[in-house]
């Protein structure tokens, strides 16, 4: 298990890393070509196709990951949970087209969601969760360098100009499209069986056990990207770009959230079931190695925060380097709750995370609208560290109630040898 650990974490590491630089490049060129106000258009716009995605997820993903994860046979579930995102994005796209229409604003702002929104259709058929769960995270790899170096030579080609914007949108979907192919042809390469189903009560009866988690999922990151939106509607494109220049910085930084996302959740949904002392001496270690790096990370950050957005956007963001430091507050906590949240995933207490979520977000939605009306980027980015950091104490208690850890425990090589191996 270790050395299996060991190659996922590796290959993940790398390849996080390398399409998230591509990504990070993108943005950098993007936001160079287009200047403040075109840059935060792109991402004003982008924030619509967010909403999508989520909607049209609704925690089903998640709940694949984990069904599978104990049964790796289990081809039913992902029968299911495929046909059920189709469905539901083609319910939804009706629905955005529709408000597209009676949305106020210019004819380019709604071109460019249009382009983007339509990244919906091929994701339902993203299957990162499969391979997920079966722990193959050389083909998530491999599919996320593929999407962001396809968005890379896309733009290099198409961009050239400001008025050259539909660029970007387009840009994306290509480079999504490409990821998506690669995963539905390794997927039928290896396992040949896929057997899909429209009947409503298979919908109902699938949506009722992922809605918790889908919900959750839903109004957290509704509420964050709400604070894009917010800066346009009280300010203009360039608050936004200022608030977005570090905000992508953050995204990137976040690349060891998502690695324990993707590694350390299947691992932890099947000791849920093995054993509750392995899996609490999982979070007690994963908490502390995670809380170690976020903090090195942050002085860094936090000492060399203007020097960082002026190399990388140009001395036309300097501006955004407080909004930036901020940020790195939330980037310290942000995948701590990860871990503590999946955890309550993991023992199936969706609901108790569901709560916490709720919280976290009202407390972040309420905190955005007051503090980015009166302190601009700067406010919207306390608002967003002061509800996470809310939310962590909120999900720390909750998953106390279940299973009773301290971050601060010491640990000997006996230990941890048992955290990866399951053996003394």
């Amino acid at each position: 298990m270790i050395k299996q650990l060991s190659k996922n974490f590796l290959m993940l590491s790398l390849s996080e890393g390398l399409s998230h630089f591509l990504g990070f490049v993108v943005n950098a060129y993007i936001a160079r070509i287009l200047g403040v106000s075109g840059f935060g258009l792109i991402n004003y716009s982008l924030a619509f196709l967010t909403y999508l995605l989520l909607f049209s997820n609704m925690g089903l993903t998640t709940l694949g990951t984990r069904e599978v994860a104990k049964d790796k046979n289990n081809i039913k579930i992902i029968g299911d949970i495929i046909s059920t995102r189709i469905l539901l994005i083609i319910i939804l796209y009706i629905i955005f087209l529709l408000f597209l229409l009676l949305l106020p604003g210019d004819t380019l702002t709604k071109k460019i969601i249009l382009l983007y929104i339509i990244t919906g259709l091929p994701n339902a058929f993203y299957l990162e969760f499969i391979f997920q769960a079966r722990e193959e995270m050389e083909f998530i790899g491999l599919g996320r360098i593929l999407q962001y170096a396809g968005y890379l030579i896309l733009i290099f080609l198409f961009l050239k100009t400001k008025e050259q914007i539909l660029a970007v949108p387009l840009s994306y979907l290509g480079g999504y499209l490409l990821a998506t192919l690669f995963l539905v042809l390794v997927y039928f390469k290896k396992y040949p069986r896929l057997v899909f189903s429209f009947k409503p009560v298979n919908f109902y009866n699938i949506l009722g056990v992922s809605l918790p988690i889908g919900f959750a999922t839903i109004v957290y990151q509704a509420v964050m990207n709400f604070s894009v939106i917010c800066l346009k509607m009280f300010h203009n494109e360039t608050e936004v770009g200022l608030f977005s220049a570090g905000f992508k910085i953050i995204i990137f930084l976040l690349i060891i959230e998502r690695i324990i996302n993707y590694l350390f959740f299947p691992i932890f949904s099947r000791q849920a079931n093995q054993s509750q002392e392995m899996l609490k001496k999982s979070f007690i270690f994963f908490s502390q190695l995670v809380l170690g790096i976020t903090i090195l990370v942050a002085i860094i950050g936090g000492i060399f925060a203007q020097n960082i957005i002026s190399l990388i956007y140009g001395t036309s963001f300097n501006q955004g380097a407080g909004t930036f430091r901020i940020l790195i507050l939330y980037f310290i906590i942000a995948p701590l709750n990860t871990i503590w949240g999946y955890g309550l995933i993991a023992l199936n207490q969706e609901k108790k995370f569901f709560k916490v979520i709720v919280v976290t977000a009202l407390t972040n939605l309420i905190l955005t609208i007051i503090l980015g009306y009166i302190f601009r980027g700067v406010g919207v980015a306390l608002a967003i560290f002061i509800s996470e950091l809310c939310g962590l104490i909120l999900m720390k208690q909750k998953l106390n109630s279940v299973i009773n850890f301290s971050i601060f425990t010491m640990f000997n090589k006996k230990e941890i040898k048992l955290i990866f191996t399951g053996k003394n």
